[in-house]
């Protein structure tokens, strides 16, 4: 679910500005989406919290234009758990690669990151269970 369609609580909109700002720390140039989808889902029921991340033009280190970063989160309104977490490199119509924090934290597709940005791909996925460790013990690699 789009991530500014959650907003329900001030701890809520905290972690959700403190992902944006955490992960622009390590990709300046990301400008955030907290709506990447057209039609979110009109319940009150989500089990991501979803944000995409679009780079000015194509990068070459990340191989893609746009990250989309699902929170996999329980579906508790006052203090959802982050359950693991989903990088998507995008390049329009296809994904190119993706990592997911559930297992063993690898990431595959058909063009991969450069190491740094790798690197920092996986360091933004580790502050974020940092972030979120008021409220989840995590899966904390």
């Amino acid at each position: 679910m789009n991530a500014s369609s959650i907003i329900s609580n001030f701890d809520i909109a905290n972690k959700i500005a403190s992902t944006a700002v955490l992960f622009r720390k390590y990709f300046p140039d990301a400008k955030v989406n907290f709506s990447p989808w057209d039609n979110s889902k009109e319940n009150n029921e989500y089990d991501t919290i979803d944000f995409s991340f679009q780079f000015p033009g194509w990068s070459p280190n990340l191989e893609c234009k746009a990250i989309l970063l699902q929170l996999s989160v329980d579906n508790d309104k006052e203090e959802p758990k982050l359950l693991g977490i989903i990088m998507k490199g995008i390049l329009i119509p296809k994904e190119r690669w993706r990592v997911a924090t559930i297992g063993e934290w690898e990431m595959t597709g058909t063009h991969l990151p450069q190491k740094v940005q790798k690197d920092n791909l996986f360091l933004v996925c580790k502050e974020l269970y940092k972030l979120f460790s008021t409220t989840s013990a995590g899966n904390k690699k």
